[in-house]
């Protein structure tokens, strides 16, 4: 599977018409309008994804703002869930089925973190991977059991 970017369009896979329509009429009082809600929790829930994704060491990000097309389900459920609790009045919209998606969908990415759930490999990988740099472990050049006088300057104390 390839890795994919998110777009607003894609949300319409998880809702009704009648829903997508409600969120591009959503304006809020401070002048924020429903699609630009939803760029925005785009945006969060493909970092949030991409975060799983590199919590675990085994797995490469894709380039760009991508996730693995594996996630992609699990993404736009969250997506539709960080939509529906912004806009006033959508929140009714989450019932049971669609609450435990989510957290269905969460529980996913945590599989995912804790490499239960294998990915397909980027085709082509971020330059900058998540994560801190390299340890190098340096084996010591003496073998042998240190002792309380070797390790107290020669029994000196």
């Amino acid at each position: 599977m390839a890795w994919i970017e998110l777009a607003a369009a894609d949300i319409q896979e998880k809702i009704s018409s009648d829903e997508y329509e409600a969120i591009t009429e959503a304006s809020l009082p401070d002048g924020v309008t429903g699609p630009e809600i939803v760029t925005a929790e785009i945006g969060r829930t493909v970092a949030m994804v991409r975060g799983y994704v590199a919590a675990n060491p085994q797995n490469l990000l894709g380039s760009g703002e991508t996730i693995p097309e594996e996630l992609s389900d699990a993404a736009l459920c969250i997506l539709r869930h960080k939509v529906f609790t912004r806009i006033p009045g959508m929140k009714r919209l989450l019932d049971e089925g669609r609450v435990r998606e989510y957290d269905d969908a969460l529980r996913q990415l945590k599989d995912v973190a804790a490499g239960r759930f294998r990915l397909v490999a980027a085709a082509t990988p971020a330059e900058d991977q998540a994560g801190g740099g390299t340890v190098q472990v340096i084996a010591p050049s003496r073998t042998g059991r240190e002792s309380r006088a070797t390790l107290n300057g020669g029994g000196l104390l």
